[in-house]
């Protein structure tokens, strides 16, 4: 696993339309009481990076975490420009910080990637933990449609907050093949903000349910923004 994410790291590169934006994540299980050691080096190596395009996060698993992983690494690049400026970081320096972090490291999860298809940005640390639906849309471009048009309807909810959606296309997790995230503040935040969309936005959610079409939920879970570099 280790040379593997060396190798993704160091070589992102992959043939397909321009200013479409990807994603790999990768979980892990930590070390106990190892989370401030890797945060830290996190920030050691990745505090004042440059990237050809996109950013790299490091995210807690919390409600809904499978198979005992506690965190996961976020690689987001746009395709055929992903990584580091060139020079920005020498070999040695890519090797040592793997070593190192491989020493703060229980055991390594999955990894899975997918393409982003729609994308609000927002500030992750005014909300900094994220509420993500594994599913199965029917009709994904339909699905996308509703999608986009509920953001737009909503816009005072999703104010500030990150809302996506996009595709799993390798190793898709329990067979899902598209993901949708909203970033919150917390739990309660989450849950305020949805009984907010069901009360004062009623039509428009009854629209986005209707234009979406069949879904399967397949999963959800929550994740929180540890650390974000781009």
């Amino acid at each position: 696993m280790k040379n593997i994410l060396f190798t993704l790291f160091t070589f992102i590169s992959f043939s397909l339309s321009a200013q479409q934006m990807a994603f790999t994540t990768v979980d892990f299980t930590a070390k106990e009481n190892s989370e401030d050691n890797i945060a830290q080096l996190f920030d050691q190596f990745y505090g004042d990076a440059k990237f050809k395009s996109g950013s790299i996060l490091l995210e807690k698993l919390w409600q809904g975490n499978q198979n005992g992983s506690t965190h996961r690494i976020v690689w987001i690049w746009e395709l055929d420009n992903g990584g580091r400026v060139e020079g920005d970081m020498k070999d040695f320096e890519n090797q040592a910080f793997w070593s190192s972090f491989n020493n703060l490291i229980e055991k390594w999860g999955s990894g899975k990637s997918g393409r982003i298809l729609s994308w609000k940005e927002g500030d992750v640390k005014v909300f900094p933990y994220g509420h993500l639906w594994d599913i199965s849309p029917k009709d994904p471009a339909a699905f996308k449609k509703a999608h986009d048009k509920i953001v737009k309807d909503a816009s005072k909810v999703f104010d500030n907050r990150v809302v996506g959606f996009g595709t799993y296309d390798i190793n898709r997790p329990n067979g899902a093949t598209h993901w949708v995230v909203i970033g919150e503040t917390d739990t309660n935040g989450h849950l305020s903000m949805l009984d907010n969309l069901e009360t004062n936005y009623s039509k428009a959610m009854n629209q986005y349910f209707e234009n979406r079409g069949e879904v399967e939920n397949v999963h959800d879970f929550m994740i929180e923004v540890l650390k974000r570099y781009q």
